[in-house]
């Protein structure tokens, strides 16, 4: 069972309380909760204080009761190892905290020490993918791998799943940023492979577990994967795909946007060019991703001893990939 028994914990559920009472965002409630720290104890369940805590919200104590019984219900189904970080907190990742989409509270699922590392690259694109789409995918993801780069996608469909197939079947490092609670698993035909990150990775969701998933949860978490993210690759995209939302997010936190030389050779869409008059890079090979990320983020580090193996036909970015440049540091 999932113990309430941290300070971050409990606040959670107190937050989610006031969530489901007042139907609120979290970006909403934010300010009127802190405001509420002054004449009450956020990190203390409200049970405990419920005529304050309603008074200083205007709800009906029957009402804060039924939903902090609810919401506690909901927490203690997280696992018994799950973790709970608020903002602020030592072990809150640096690169998402400096980001306006920072959660309130981040719910973890499996190695949290990767959040230590910010050596981070989002892999995303369509859902509907093309089978080259996805091939590529797959190489690309090998190759961050091989150059000690934890990948970082959403667990989506399609180019997600590639992405995260990939890391884990070379043995690297994943990170799955979710647009649901831990306790759910979507889409369900994904469910064996988030259960595998969560053993050999990292699941990380912004979303209280009392939460009901909503639509909009899953373009707010593209804020959140690519806050977390040095760099975002754009492998496919249509023309309203989720991908070119965290490409908007990428930009706006001034991070690296990346987008495959191919992209520019399908008539149907325009985001490529749009991207690129906003800074984003095209890259023809994995090498290029690697050289990239080593100019722009700096810290380069020589290349591990492992060779990298040639990876891409001659028709897919544009050029052999050639096992040569500088292993990508972002410490």
């Amino acid at each position: 069972m999932f113990l309430i028994d941290t300070a971050a914990k409990q606040e959670a559920v107190n937050f989610s309380t006031l969530m489901l009472s007042m139907n609120m965002t979290e970006k909403k409630l934010t300010p009127l909760f802190d405001g509420a720290a002054h004449n009450v104890d956020i990190a203390s369940p409200l049970l405990h204080d419920i005529g304050r805590w309603s008074s200083i919200f205007g709800i009906e104590p029957s009402i804060l009761e039924s939903n902090y019984r609810f919401s506690e219900h909901e927490f203690r189904k997280l696992q018994a190892d799950d973790e709970i970080l608020k903002l602020g907190d030592m072990r809150y990742p640096r690169l998402l905290a400096e980001t306006e989409e920072a959660p309130r509270f981040l719910y973890l699922r499996g190695d949290s020490s990767l959040l230590h590392d910010s050596r981070t690259i989002a892999l995303v694109g369509s859902r509907n993918a093309s089978e080259r789409g996805l091939d590529n995918t797959r190489r690309v993801a090998a190759t961050l791998g091989r150059n000690g780069i934890i990948v970082v996608s959403g667990l989506a469909k399609g180019i997600d799943a590639a992405a995260h197939r990939a890391a884990l079947a070379n043995g690297f490092r994943t990170i799955a940023v979710i647009g649901t609670n831990l306790n759910q698993y979507y889409p369900n035909e994904n469910r064996e492979l988030q259960i595998e990150i969560e053993k050999k990775g990292l699941v990380i969701s912004q979303f209280s577990p009392a939460l009901r998933t909503e639509r909009w949860f899953f373009p707010l978490r593209n804020g959140v994967m690519s806050g977390l993210s040095r760099a975002t690759v754009i492998m496919e995209a249509g023309e309203t795909s989720g991908a070119l939302t965290q490409a908007k997010y990428a930009t706006k936190q001034k991070r690296l946007v990346l987008i495959p030389q191919n992209a520019f050779l399908n008539p149907a869409i325009s985001w490529p060019r749009m991207l690129v008059d906003k800074g984003a890079v095209v890259v023809r090979t994995p090498q290029e991703i690697i050289q990239t990320l080593s100019e722009r983020l700096a810290n380069q580090e020589e290349p591990r001893s492992s060779d990298i193996p040639d990876l891409f036909a001659e028709d897919e970015f544009g050029e052999m990939f050639i096992a040569e440049g500088k292993a990508y540091s972002g410490n």
